[in-house]
């Protein structure tokens, strides 16, 4: 059985992988898009940021 979490981390990394290399996206959009809690998807990112699974971009047009 996959945690509700690991299914968040997923839906959040299909939606980056959909988007491609069109640039950095930020969380509030794949939030909405995804419905998934901002909160949550914070800690989730940030997670698969330190294991190298993704990356993040600082900034007024940063993201992941």
């Amino acid at each position: 059985m996959i945690s509700q979490k690991a299914r968040y981390a997923l839906r959040a990394l299909l939606y980056l992988a959909a988007r491609g290399e069109t640039g950095p996206v930020q969380i509030a959009e794949i939030a909405e898009k995804e419905k998934i809690p901002r909160k949550f998807l914070e800690a989730i990112l940030l997670e698969l940021k330190k294991t190298g699974i993704v990356r993040s971009h600082r900034g007024r047009q940063g993201g992941y």
